[in-house]
């Protein structure tokens, strides 16, 4: 039961950190669906109640039936505004833009001036200057703006020259700005007297009405939307700045003209601390974006027609003390967006429900301490589901899993409605999920044990084919053993002592795994069996558990192909400044006894006898022939179809009196390194030469292989021994074998 507790525990930790990483990453898609849950929540929020202190004056359907095609001649606007005015509203707030001249003459007012007007002596210049002058539409609008003292106008900001280039309206000259300079913060707290941020929205280039208007209004705020990734309209930027001037959003300016309070924006230096509106504090995100707090969809607020304004049917009763917004309702006019309360939502509505959140304090917040009870939420409903999946089966965890999603959305859905927090949706949910599926694949597994074990067991030293067999046949794992013929392999690191004393631990350790991890993988891919690590030596067999008649040539392949990457390995030590490494290798075949050997509760595959001995004694002899991997004649000729190989010796090891040959493995067939193909003819009949006695011509024949390869250890080895002989002969009954004496 401990076991069980650990284990089940242990999965639904790592689960729930595999969650809680997914949540530090960020990921666009958990993005969207977190924020399409955001969207879903307004929607079953459904609609809320508005105050009357926002009235929307609607450019929309029957407007333009009545008053005909926009744009309307300036002078129509001018009596719009003049008609606001004269009804007492507080503010004047046109979600319109005028960037070029009006097109239209107003007849019937130069009509009724030139009957009055003596044209005795009035030359063609001064008549058309005082057409001019009469019929200036946008003199006429200009002055009612100027007129109402209560008039704010909007415009477009660009914040990259991508942007500006597909604004047609779009301006960035100094002119442009300056006629911005009475439309600022009122105040700007920064502790740092260069107002440049990285962390704000940079405004590259303006689109403005035309500077007559601009100068008229009694102030101008931006109305650029910043859609998210979705398109969907859910933040306002109230903060943008071009140098270091700071501009606030259109909103805020008319709420600004409306309360007569001032507004402040705080910065520090890695974010916006707090903008306020006289003692109201407005809520932002640190790049200076407010959440819109939506009420429903279009037409939630109080919408009247312009032309109703226009001829007087709407006066100062539903006027008076007013915040008007004058903007495009009509959906030829193409100001018309996608929010959480619906598609085609006109954004002078949003404005009003920006002005709606601040004037009633109603905000909806992220601030950043929810990213806190989001990643708490995760770990404990994940950690909590692993447990409650300790004492029951899948289908009681689905139950409780059921209930947990259930509670938490219900409590996240309280948290938004009634205190105003947007706390993840989709990652605590997806912890939940994730947890569970993750124990009923545990226990799936889990109830095949037996086969587990033995993966577990045996796959860190076993091919895959063989853990295959052990898992269908569980029968092999018995104790006991079997004589059979193998090849068997051993290996070791030269001078890893000298090496070891020179590194770190954690180093060693570090490279030791990483060199056996790969040579391990080599033995594997053979379907070689490991029968241990003894430091950095690795003992190894091919032939069983399973049977393969051609063991020894895939013993000498896998050494072939440990040499070489080995090899690579060392190339990339070098770069790396690490110590390089070289494998010694031996390699013999014959009898053995393999198997089972140990204790009832704890036993290793392995084998023991004199071939295992002898692998062994070979590894070490390559030092004596200065070579790298070595096979005894056994293996040699099992394998000697598919490699290339040369006779070294016959030697004589400790604790044997019948003399082997001993080979190098050089390559697979027709695959020999060019320097060694090259030496090989002298090599050879320096090597007859040896066994014959006849020293001179053995020194001779091994200083050619030299010359042609410095670098060749058995031809200077043989080229040492020679001289040797030639100045203290062997005894008359030599033999020309090689006596080891040692280990």
């Amino acid at each position: 039961m401990k076991i069980r507790w650990l284990n089940a525990l242990t999965v639904s930790l790592l689960i729930t950190l595999v969650s809680l990483y997914l949540y530090s990453l960020n990921l666009t898609f958990f993005q969207l669906l977190e924020l399409k849950a955001y969207d879903f929540k307004v929607f079953l929020r459904g609609t809320r109640p508005v105050s009357d202190r926002v009235v929307i004056v609607a450019i929309d359907e029957s407007s333009l039936k009545r008053e005909g095609r926009w744009p309307w001649p300036r002078t129509r606007l001018a009596k719009l505004v003049d008609r606001l005015s004269q009804s007492g509203a507080a503010v004047i707030g046109l979600d319109l833009l005028f960037p070029e001249k009006d097109i239209y003459v107003p007849f019937d007012e130069v009509k009724s001036e030139l009957v009055k007007l003596d044209l005795t002596g009035m030359n063609s210049k001064k008549l058309v200057s005082w057409l001019e002058q009469v019929g200036d539409s946008d003199a006429k609008f200009a002055n009612a703006i100027r007129r109402s003292e209560r008039t704010v106008l909007a415009y477009f900001v660009y914040t990259t020259a991508e942007q500006a280039a597909e604004g047609s309206a779009a301006m960035m000259g100094p002119k442009e700005f300056e006629l911005l300079d009475f439309s600022q913060y009122s105040m700007v707290q920064s502790s740092d007297h260069s107002i440049t941020p990285d962390f704000l929205r940079s405004i590259y280039a303006v689109g403005l009405s035309l500077p007559s208007l601009m100068n008229a209004a009694n102030s101008a705020g931006y109305i650029s939307f910043v859609p998210e990734h979705d398109g969907v309209i859910r933040r306002m930027p109230m903060v943008q700045i071009h140098k270091e001037a700071v501009f606030p959003s259109f909103s805020l300016q008319l709420l600004r003209e409306a309360t007569k309070l001032s507004s402040v924006v705080r910065l520090f230096p890695d974010r916006v601390g707090e903008i306020r509106l006289g003692d109201i504090g407005i809520p932002v995100s640190e790049h200076g974006d407010f959440l819109v707090n939506y009420y429903g969809p279009k037409q939630t607020f109080t919408h009247l027609s312009a032309s109703d304004v226009i001829d007087g049917t709407v006066g100062p009763e539903q006027l008076k003390d007013k915040i008007v917004l004058v903007g495009a309702t009509a959906a030829a006019l193409f100001d018309l967006h996608t929010t959480p309360s619906g598609s085609l939502y006109p954004g002078v509505e949003v404005h009003a429900s920006i002005i709606e959140n601040i004037l009633n304090q109603d905000f909806l917040t992220r601030p950043p301490w929810v990213q806190v009870l989001d990643m708490t939420m995760i770990l404990v409903t994940g950690i909590l589901l692993g447990l409650v999946a300790l004492y029951f089966k899948a289908f009681g965890t689905a139950v409780w899993l059921v209930a947990g999603v259930g509670g938490y959305l219900v409590c996240d859905y309280m948290l938004f409605t009634r205190q105003g927090l947007w706390v993840h949706s989709v990652f605590p949910v997806f912890s939940q999920l994730l947890v569970y599926f993750g124990i009923t694949l545990f226990r799936f597994t889990y109830e095949e044990r037996e086969k587990r074990f033995i993966k577990g067991a045996f796959s860190q030293y076993l091919a895959p084919a063989v853990v295959d067999q052990l898992v269908e046949n569980p029968k092999l794992l018995k104790l006991g053993g079997e004589r059979k013929v193998l090849s068997v392999f051993f290996s070791d690191v030269a001078g890893f002592s000298s090496i070891a004393e020179q590194m770190p631990a954690e180093d060693l350790v570090d490279l030791l795994n990483g060199y056996l991890t790969e040579m391990t993988d080599i033995v594997m891919q053979y379907d070689g069996t490991v029968d241990k690590f003894e430091g950095d030596a690795i003992i190894a067999f091919f032939g069983a558990p399973i049977d393969f008649k051609d063991h020894a040539r895939r013993i000498c392949f896998a050494g072939l192909d440990m040499q070489k990457r080995l090899a690579q390995l060392r190339d990339i030590w070098k770069k790396e400044g690490r110590n390089e490494l070289y494998m010694r290798i031996g390699i013999n075949t014959g009898e053995v006894v393999v198997g089972n050997m140990g204790s009832q509760s704890r036993f290793d595959y392995t084998m023991i006898g004199d071939t295992v001995n002898l692998a062994s004694r070979l590894e070490g002899v390559n030092k004596q022939y200065q070579t790298y991997t070595m096979l005894s004649e056994f293996t040699y000729e099992m394998a000697k179809e598919d490699i290339e190989a040369r006779e070294l010796d016959s030697i004589r090891v400790v604790g044997k009196q019948e003399p082997i040959r001993i080979y190098e493995l050089l390559g697979r067939k027709g695959e020999m390194d060019e320097s060694i193909r090259l030496i090989l003819p002298h090599f050879r009949e320096g090597l007859a030469h040896y066994k014959n006695q006849r020293w001179e011509e053995g020194i001779t024949c091994f200083e050619n292989a030299l010359n042609l390869y410095e670098d060749d250890g058995p031809a200077l080895t043989y080229f040492e021994r020679c001289i040797t002989f030639q100045h203290h002969p062997p005894p008359p009954d030599w033999d020309g074998v090689f006596s080891m004496r040692t280990k």
